[in-house]
């Protein structure tokens, strides 16, 4: 009878650690924020490479994009933090800073890029920009202002693609 209860005594010591273990790790899952979704397809902007940026954003996870061989992008990348540096294709680059965070301009036409875990403020101008974000963070969009329905469309995490405001409007990534 020693025995067994001695045996119950133990098992209980050796299971509480890990059931205190799962509980923390069930609250924390629902606490964290889930990560949201940000498609662009042929998005332009008024004033081509100079203009106002189609898409502002700070997120930390990943930005996917591409500039179509007929369009002319102007792409800021900064990376805030991660250890992964913004890659591209086809294009050079010149050295930027914002508030004294370093980045790389990339411009021209018929090239990709791509920031991969890490932190990043991207900016995009021009037309021709095709674009996907996942993670949490924040997006600025604005398309143009004259022709409306031909400036691209966006959707929000699986939302129906709309056509890209006329005026800048801010949204959250990864709501929760």
């Amino acid at each position: 009878m020693r025995r067994l209860m001695l045996t119950c005594v133990l098992l209980a010591g050796l299971a509480l650690p890990a059931v205190a273990a799962a509980r923390a790790h069930t609250a924390r899952a629902h606490t964290e924020a889930k990560p949201g979704y940000l498609v662009v397809r042929r998005g332009a902007g008024d004033g081509g490479v100079n203009g106002h940026p189609i898409v502002t954003l700070v997120v930390r996870g990943f930005v996917l994009g591409s500039v179509s061989s007929q369009g002319q992008a102007k792409v800021d990348i900064y990376q805030l933090a991660g250890e992964a540096a913004p890659q591209t294709t086809k294009v050079s680059s010149t050295k930027v800073s914002w508030n004294g965070r370093p980045g790389h301009e990339y411009n021209g036409n018929g090239f990709r890029f791509r920031a991969t875990g890490g932190y990043y403020r991207v900016v995009v101008r021009g037309f021709g920009i095709y674009l996907y974000v996942g993670g949490q963070g924040t997006v600025k969009l604005r398309g143009s202002a004259f022709p409306k329905k031909s400036d691209g469309k966006y959707s929000i995490d699986g939302g129906t693609f709309r056509s890209l405001p006329a005026k800048r409007i801010t949204r959250k990534l990864g709501q929760g």
